[in-house]
């Protein structure tokens, strides 16, 4: 297994005046504190410098039950005047061994700019000489590229985890035997005021041992179910996306929305089996959502007793009720730019928008405040937050010359206290994270949210692309799966190759269900089958073959619960795929026990059968229709087995 630093020895690095921390902290004050947790242990590691007022606080975290470290950097000045500049702070800056002559290869995904190939996965080789950088674009933490990668080092590797919803950057060295990893935001150069405090962003490491390097994403997994994924109470589940179901395409195609329309919306998603209603963007202002944000209040003319009509209905047919909002988006004329310009970054490409500056108390706790009431006047349950532009232009241009990254790091602070304060004030509130689809993934909003829309492709493209909708939603499903355990796709058509392409552990239906040729019968039968194998889908992930967006190719992968010694395995032919027949090898399997097995190609669930582990192991599965699909249901029979 890759070996890490010592837990006290420092993770990170940084400049102070100039000058390089690992030539700085051999001669400041030491202190190291060990701490027992519910789930581990928490070493806090301080290196102060009394000339300077600088003080550098390392938190890490060790787990009882997933190998690696957690690190979290802060930096302070506790002195009585300004610091020097301290600048190009990484909370990960270290060299991992890596045997000389052995191939390296970085293993990363593609983020969301919802194009057909969001999550896409792919690998780089790290040769000798080599720099490899990654970065989102525009400061969310997933436009473009995912903040989670695994690098394989021969015999095993680490998978890196970033927790930053900004403008983080990841960066690769190979260097004989060894690679260089620095991790963190992608520019600081601060001057700390007297008494002033900044943290950094979040850094998992998980080292894993062998040549599958499935193992080390697989530890991720599991790792942000148990320790970074929102928790029901009492029962400690985790919180999941729902099956849910919104009426915003009809607002799209007919640009008008009545209560009445969607309380018989909300009367027919109980009957489909959807568990939660959703209203999107057309419910405040005047309409013209796009260009409102910033006027938070209710439509009058369309409900004119509020939301509460809507969010009681959906608790009366035990349904949850999500409402969209996008409070850091402030439309120039409405009335937080108006009325509170104090409230608002300036300075980015469009003029006609604002930067609700986060950072700043008095502007996150107005928002919070009006967010808070209409939630607990409106019964909502699932708080969606949206975020449709790009919000690092505002931050670079409000920055002074020796504050570079002050305003992204209190907005990003900020985000996290809104979010938190919420939930606060709001037990059992769930939310949402979206911004233009699944633009804010990252390890920080894992632990405050999920992801129901994970994708604006399917929002942006819909039917107008064809089959090429499923192949997009396979990618998405099969990517980011490797990672990120809990997210949510939307669905348009219900043919069992149209949803399993889409299904996660939720969905959202998209098209009008209302509407008088709206296969009812097939999308009850879709939601029934996903609520059927949904605890499946938190389990160990493996992709059966190499994902692509050919249009010729298979799409396959597995799902594994080793407490159950049962899982499934999704496999969905393409249109235009001339192959009938694929021969896999599914992950996991005893070859001396034998397995109680379903093959479904449809809704109806088929005949049980009994195989043995050997043959299931190296099954070949047929799917004569293009396009077509297949779900294996497998289980083994406890105290049969052995050799034959």
């Amino acid at each position: 297994m890759t070996t890490l630093p010592v837990d006290t020895n420092p993770y990170f690095s940084f400049k102070l005046g100039g000058a390089r921390s690992r030539d700085l902290l051999p001669s400041w004050r030491f202190d190291t504190e060990t701490m027992r947790r519910d789930d581990g242990l928490e070493i806090v590691s301080t290196w102060a410098d009394e000339p300077s007022g600088i003080c550098a606080i390392q938190h890490l975290r060790r787990f009882d039950d997933i190998p690696g470290v957690e690190v979290v950097l802060r930096l302070e000045n506790r002195s009585t005047v300004k610091s020097p500049v301290v600048s190009e702070i990484l909370p990960l800056d270290t060299r991992l061994p890596a045997d000389a002559g052995q191939k390296t290869f970085l293993h990363h995904t593609k983020g969301s700019d919802a194009r057909w190939d969001d999550f896409l996965p792919l690998v780089d080789e790290l040769w000798e000489g080599r720099d490899f950088a990654l970065a989102p674009v525009g400061g969310r933490s997933s436009d473009s590229a995912l903040p989670f990668m695994n690098l394989q080092l021969g015999a095993g590797g680490v998978v890196i985890a970033i927790g930053w919803t900004g403008q983080w950057m990841a960066r690769f060295r190979r260097e004989g035997a060894g690679i260089h990893v620095a991790a963190g935001m992608e520019r600081t150069h601060i001057s700390l005021e007297p008494g002033e405090s900044i943290r950094t962003p979040r850094i998992l490491l998980i080292p894993w041992e062998g040549e599958d390097r499935y193992v080390g994403n697989n530890l991720l997994r599991k790792a942000i179910l148990a320790h970074y994924t929102p928790r029901k109470q009492p029962d400690g589940e985790p919180v999941l996306p729902p099956v849910s179901h919104m009426t915003m395409s009809t607002y799209h195609r007919t640009g008008k929305v009545t209560l009445e329309d969607e309380l018989d919306a909300l009367e027919r998603a109980k009957e489909l089996g959807c568990e939660a209603y959703w209203i999107d963007a057309c419910w405040f202002g005047t309409g013209n959502w796009g260009g409102e944000t910033g006027q938070w209040t209710i439509r009058k003319d369309v409900f004119p007793d509020g939301l509460a009509p809507v969010g009681k209905a959906a608790a009366r047919s035990g349904m949850g009720f999500v409402l969209w909002f996008e409070p850091e988006r402030v439309c120039v004329g409405t009335e937080i730019e108006r009325d509170h310009p104090e409230f608002v970054l300036r300075g980015g490409p469009n003029p006609n928008f604002c930067l609700l500056n986060l950072g700043y108390a008095p502007a996150r706790e107005f928002i919070c405040d009006r967010i808070s009431s209409i939630i607990a006047d409106s019964g909502v349950t699932i708080y969606r937050q949206d975020f449709n532009f790009q919000p690092l232009p505002y931050w670079r241009a409000a920055d002074p010359p020796d504050r570079i990254g002050v305003s992204e790091i209190r907005h990003i602070e900020g985000l996290y206290w809104l979010w938190d304060e919420l939930r606060r004030r709001h037990p059992g509130l769930a939310i949402d994270n979206c911004a233009s689809g699944g633009r804010r993934i990252d390890l920080e909003t894992t632990m405050r949210s999920f992801p129901l829309w994970r994708s604006d492709f399917s929002d942006v493209g819909g039917p107008a692309y064809g089959r090429m909708l499923q192949i997009a939603c396979q990618i998405q499903t099969a990517g980011l799966s490797q990672w990120v355990p809990i997210h949510s796709a939307a669905v348009w058509t219900y043919s069992p190759y149209d949803f399993r392409s889409a299904m996660s552990t939720g969905v959202t239906l998209y098209n009008s269900i209302t509407a008088p040729d709206f296969p009812a019968d097939d999308a009850k039968k879709a939601i029934q089958e996903l609520k059927r194998i949904r605890r499946f889908l938190l389990a160990d992930y493996f992709p059966l073959v190499p994902v692509s967006f050919a249009t010729h190719d298979w799409c396959a992968y597995q799902y594994h619960l080793a407490e159950e010694s049962a899982g499934i395995a999704v496999f969905l032919r393409r249109h235009e795929s001339p192959f009938p027949l694929m021969d896999t090898r599914l992950r996991a399997i005893d070859c001396s026990a034998d397995y109680e097995v379903t093959m479904s190609p449809g809704f109806e669930r088929g005949a049980v059968r009994e195989m043995r582990g050997e043959d299931l192991s190296r099954i070949c599965v047929q799917i004569p229709e293009t396009p077509g699909s297949l779900l294996v249901e497998y289980r083994k029979i406890q105290g049969r087995g052995g050799v034959r």
